[in-house]
Parts: C-alpha cells; structure tokens; sequence
C-alpha cells in the first residue's frame, strides 16, 4: 500500500503549489483551536487533515479500504469532551506527522516521562542532526501538501497546538503564511487540559504517572509553550498574525469569521458567509465541561500561571466552582 501511495503522489507533488497562503491555528491546547478549525474548514475552498489522514497519513491513495474499517471502529465522540468525531473531519496533524517521521511532541502521550526530550527535539530542534532536521521540513511540508490535494482545497487550514512554539520552523517552510492565535483564561486551559489528559493518557501510555506528574507537565509546557510564541511572534510580518480570546469567537462565531476573513485572509466573507450560519445554528447545544478546582490547585495555578494571567488580563473565571482541598481526597 505505500508504495501505491509513493507512485500515486508522486507526480502530484512534484507539480503542486500553494494557490493561496496556508492559515496555522495556534494556541495551547484546550483554548479553542479545534472550535477555530471546525468552523474554518467549512469554507468549501477549505482543505485541511482529515481524522483519517491523521491516522493513516500514507494510505490516502487506498483510503477506500481503510476508511471502511476506521469507520466501524470509531467513536461518534471524543472521550473527553463530546466533541463530535467523524473520519472526515479536520484533525490536528501532529498525530499524522507521529506516523511519518520519529521526532514528533506527540510521542510524550506513549511515554510521558520523556515529554522534555520531546518537546526539545520536535520543537526546538535541540540536539537533531542535520539530516534529521531536513527529513523533519521535507516530510512536514510533504504532509501537508499531500493532505490539499487530498482534500481538494485552495488554502490549507492547520491546526496544530505545537506549532505555537515553532513558528520560526513554520515560517522557514511558508514564508507567506498566515497565523491565527487563540488564547483563553490559563486558568480555565489548565484544569481543561488536565481533565483530558486525565482521561485520555492512560489509554495510551506505556508509562504510567501519577497526577501530579501530569499538573507539572502542563505547567512546564504551557510555559515553554507560550514563552516560544511570545520570543518569535514578532518574526512574522504585520498583518498576517491576528490573536483572539476564545470568548470573541464563541459569543458571536459569524462576526467572529467575519473579522478573520475581511482583516486577516482578505477575502469576500459574504461569499462563505451562509456555510457558516449553517454549521453554527447546528452547534448550540453543545455544553463544555464545568470548570471545578480545589484551593489548593487555584495557588498552583496562581504560582505557574500566574505570569500568563497578568500577561493577558485574566483573573479566575467567573463561572468557576471552587471546592474545598478536602471534597477532592
């Protein structure tokens, strides 16, 4: 099959170029970058990763086989927080680069322990040999390209949360891209991230840790996270970043598009502008999880955080629900 897949793409990438500037989502996990590339890949013109291709990134050319048993087998909704989940929907392409190359980040889900070497190796490059670095480009760009053609679409929307800490490897490949950041209230994006990973992560790992190993780990990327995006954001040229805090896009989503559209992509919303009132009238039902936390998680937060929370005007959300340190053990 994947030599199938080397002779079917071949020829189409030699030829291949980018019609349009490809658009990176950005933003630490659990801010809002999947609502951001949900709504964004209904564009018709849109072509991004699907839920298949991330999972099998080299068996496009024979997806007609597998799409079939990735069908049978997988559920309607994500585990962690009921996000509705379907073979051809956009998919983060970290969990599709896992399978084509071995310096990803998302390897720390199979061995947690080693999450700082992974984070140094497939964000900053540290300690890769030149060759090493050059397959990582080729097979990203590859990736990348291979999932446009795929997907039939004139500008490639990426989500990728690691990508917020390499900017200056993404503006290397596309010099001419554009960025989109969403943020949310750290607090809010920790006690969200730990729940996911809480329930995600053992079903994966082939090392186990304890909870708080995962808080320390959260706390330690969330800061190299941001810390990356802040030193390198100003690499790319003016606008062709914007930032957004989660709440402009989940008050009112259309104004939301609208603004990137017209300020950010320069193109005509009003010719998308009906796909999108579409897909949001379908997802006012959907309720996130209750944000709840102990005192003594609040002061943890405050320590590590507490940087960030300035940095952005934040203070503890309103609608959290603060328990007792007691109500939890």
């Amino acid at each position: 099959f994947h030599l199938w897949e080397e002779i079917y793409f071949r020829k189409k990438l030699r030829k291949f170029k980018l019609s349009k500037p490809p658009l990176f989502i950005l933003g630490h996990w659990r801010s809002g970058t999947t609502l951001l590339h949900n709504s964004l890949s209904k564009d018709p013109s849109a072509g991004y990763i699907s839920t298949y291709q991330s999972l099998f990134p080299n068996n496009l050319a024979s997806k007609w086989l597998f799409r079939t048993f990735m069908k049978i087998n997988m559920p309607h909704n994500r585990p962690a927080d009921g996000v509705e989940l379907n073979i051809s929907f956009p998919q983060e392409d970290e969990f599709a680069f896992c399978n084509c190359q071995p310096n990803t980040y998302y390897n720390f889900f199979y061995f947690p322990t080693l999450y700082k070497t992974f984070f140094r190796q497939a964000v900053n490059h540290e300690n890769l040999t030149e060759k090493e670095i050059n397959v990582w480009y080729k097979t990203y760009d590859k990736l990348l390209k291979k999932a446009l053609i795929n997907s039939k679409g004139e500008r490639l929307i990426v989500k990728n949360p690691v990508n917020t800490g390499r900017i200056d490897k993404i503006l290397k490949l596309y010099p001419n891209a554009r960025f989109l950041y969403i943020y949310r209230n750290p607090v809010a994006v920790f006690n969200s991230t730990r729940l996911f990973f809480r329930k995600l992560n053992p079903t994966l790992w082939f090392q186990e840790v304890d909870d708080q190993f995962i808080d320390n780990m959260i706390f330690d990327v969330y800061k190299q996270l941001i810390d990356n995006y802040s030193a390198q954001k100003n690499m790319i040229p003016a606008g062709e970043i914007m930032g957004k805090r989660v709440e402009e896009v989940e008050q009112n989503p259309l104004k939301g598009m609208e603004n990137i559209y017209t300020n950010l992509l320069k193109e005509d919303f009003s010719k998308v502008k009906n796909n999108f009132s579409e897909y949001f009238s379908t997802q006012k039902n959907h309720k996130k999880n209750k944000c709840v936390v102990d005192e003594n998680t609040i002061a943890s937060i405050r320590k590590n955080l507490g940087k960030y929370m300035k940095m952005d005007n934040f203070d503890l959300p309103a609608d959290m629900e603060i328990r007792d340190a007691e109500e939890d053990q």
